[in-house]
């Protein structure tokens, strides 16, 4: 599902996944296990095979958000905990059967130093993440219909392999406005 993250679109990925596949562990994780618990030092990162990640802050009143997903052919991973040695601001959990290729994150940061080109990679990579923070923050001024309808074109397919609480809860709302939402849709009803 490329078009859902779609900093995946802009630098070349092709050389991570083989960098990924060809010096990282292949595991399995099963559904509802985590990758990165939230409040802990994440150590790896990682390149999906098959299987969907969900992205989940918990915020200080214990009220839990779902903030992103991993799909196959995607990494995953808290990335600014992982630069920064930090602790997660996510969990990462597994919302289906996932089989991940994962590195230790210190072997990814010598892979960065390799080279000169090694590096301008990994600055690329970061530019686009944070290109793709920058234009979700801005969509978040949007009105949930028009988020909805963002997310749909973005990534139609999203609503076969996401339960609905999950979409409502990465888009902000209830599940009841999503459905209000789809059903206008179904009507054919102007925003």
């Amino acid at each position: 599902m490329n078009e859902f993250n779609a900093y995946l679109n802009h630098p070349d990925f092709t050389t991570l996944k083989m960098f990924f596949k060809e010096n990282g562990t292949r595991r399995t994780y099963p559904k509802k296990s985590l990758f990165t618990r939230q409040h802990l030092i994440p150590r790896l990162a990682g390149w999906v095979e098959a299987g969907i990640f969900q992205y989940t802050h918990v915020d200080e009143d214990a009220a839990a958000h779902i903030v992103g997903f991993a799909f196959a052919d995607e990494f995953v991973g808290d990335y600014p905990a992982l630069l920064g040695d930090i602790p997660a601001s996510v969990s990462i959990q597994a919302v289906t059967d996932c089989t991940v290729y994962e590195i230790p994150y210190r072997d990814l940061v010598r892979y960065w130093d390799t080279d000169y080109h090694t590096q301008r990679y990994g600055r690329q990579i970061a530019e686009s993440l944070f290109s793709l923070a920058y234009r979700r923050l801005l969509e978040s001024y949007s009105s949930p219909r028009r988020r909805y309808e963002r997310l749909m074109r973005q990534c139609p397919t999203l609503k076969e392999t996401i339960p609905l609480r999950s979409i409502a809860s990465y888009l902000g709302v209830t599940p009841e406005t999503v459905s209000h939402i789809r059903r206008d849709l179904l009507k054919g009803e102007k925003p």
